[in-house]
């Protein structure tokens, strides 16, 4: 039976192939109404297409519309549970709703590189590609689920010493029109609608996202930090993410308080979210602030602080933002006495808009853009950084992050001297990212670990 057999099977069975039109279309809506044209357009198709399942008549080349139609429908669970790839994040669902459970399918053998491992900040993984602190590490079973789909160097979602509603939805939205990267460092201006669509595994995926750094309180994920680092194999790693609020010492403070607590839950590797887009001001008018890793006296401020509160053995990354030419040379040679790690980059803080010319995220003009929009700032921000930890007599590992979406792009970032290589938007858009890595680079992707004989 093919595939979209299948998947017609358990919809008739399940009674919800004469609602899927109706269904898809309050997906479509949800946030924003398409010009009229377009939800017609949309309209027309979903209902050819649930005619032809009812008829028995959809076949193999229904797929990317059926794939479609299910998401917004509120049924990508039925792609996943047969296997078909399907973003992992429920974009209509609430942040809390989706902390529950992973959409995407998940592979019933975790993809190995053979026994080759490679050394990532004193963990030896069994192949360095990995999901950054963002949704998709938000809790244990995020964790699990991308641990088995073949993930060797996770970070657990940014915790807080104190409890942080999300934004208000929409929180993370596909830009379809990004399918290119823009130069270095460029401010972006970006029309991104709540019903656009990139069709999984697509190497030209672009998403934006206004999550707002939300956390549980401590006693909630500590707790449940405490499974999730149960839950990786002895040759993966997870690293935690913090983020501390206040001004001056107290800045300082809070960050530490917040680190130390991760340690007491059992964190081998910290890691200092100091490159945030998407952080709300105090003050409402203030809007969105601009990433801490642009001061740099307040960023070494808050790593010397956390140097200090945590244990020797813990590790310390610094994860950054792209920074140009000068801040990142004034900024690299303070940070490398004092961590094992920087990580870059984190998304870039861009202005949002709607084709009708309104934010994508209501009252949040600003918003974080990742995927393939990034990959030159990724290429050109590694490059600099290796360059300099090279030129600086201190090692530390970098983690490299940026516009991966499929094996090409993970091998340039690791091809330019990182240690690891992380995805968010490729992640999100296809399940099976770290799975086509293994098997495109596994046997001969360099600075493996010699084998112990």
């Amino acid at each position: 039976m093919s595939t979209v057999a299948a998947v017609r099977e358990e919809l008739v069975a399940r009674g919800l192939v004469d609602g899927l039109p109706e269904a898809f279309l309050a997906g479509v809506t949800r946030f924003a109404r398409p010009p009229q044209p377009e939800l017609d357009a949309l309209a027309a198709a979903a209902r050819a297409l649930a005619g032809r399942l009812a008829a028995g008549e959809a076949g193999e080349g229904d797929l990317p519309l059926l794939t479609r139609v299910l998401f917004f429908a509120g049924h990508g669970g039925v792609l996943a549970a047969h296997g078909l790839p399907t973003p992992a994040y429920d974009v209509l669902g609430s942040y809390r709703d989706n902390l529950a459970t992973p959409l995407g399918p998940r592979l019933a053998e975790r993809p190995r590189a053979g026994d080759r491992r490679w050394r990532v900040l004193g963990r030896d993984v069994g192949f360095p590609i990995g999901v950054p602190a963002c949704v998709l590490g938000g809790g244990e079973e995020w964790v699990r689920h991308f641990a088995r789909n073949g993930y060797s160097v996770l970070t657990y979602k940014t915790v807080r010493s104190r409890a942080h509603e999300p934004n208000a939805q929409p929180n993370w939205v596909f830009a379809a029109r990004q399918a290119r990267s823009l130069p270095p460092g460029a401010a972006a201006e970006v029309t991104a609608d709540p019903w656009d669509w990139v069709a999984p595994g697509s190497p030209d995926v672009s998403t934006v996202n206004s999550f707002g750094v939300p956390s549980p309180a401590p006693e909630q994920w500590m707790a449940d930090l405490e499974r999730s680092l149960a839950a990786v194999d002895d040759d993966q790693l997870l690293v935690v993410s913090v983020m501390g609020e206040g001004d001056g010492t107290g800045l300082v403070d809070d960050f530490a308080a917040t680190a130390r607590l991760t340690q007491e839950a059992g964190a081998t590797v910290v890691e200092l979210n100091l490159s945030c887009p998407n952080t709300l001001s105090a003050s409402a008018a203030a809007g969105v602030k601009p990433p801490l890793c642009l001061d740099a006296d307040a960023t070494v401020a808050v790593v010397e602080g956390v140097r200090r509160a945590l244990d020797d053995r813990t590790g310390l990354v610094a994860k950054l933002s792209w920074l140009d030419g000068p801040r990142l040379s004034a900024l690299v040679p303070r940070l490398a006495p004092l961590v094992d790690g920087v990580a870059g980059i984190n998304t870039l803080q861009s202005r949002v808009v709607r084709s009708d010319g309104e934010p994508t995220f209501p009252g949040r003009e600003l918003a974080g853009l990742s995927g393939v929009a990034v990959r030159d700032s990724a290429l050109d921000f590694t490059r600099r950084l290796v360059a300099l930890r090279d030129a600086g007599g201190r090692h530390f590992d970098v983690l490299a992050m940026g516009g991966v979406t499929d094996p090409a792009s993970f091998e340039a970032l690791f091809g330019l001297g990182a240690d690891a290589v992380q995805s968010a938007s490729g992640a999100f858009a296809n399940p099976f990212l770290a799975r086509d890595c293994v098997a495109a680079l596994g046997e001969m992707l360099p600075r493996a670990l010699e084998p112990v004989r």
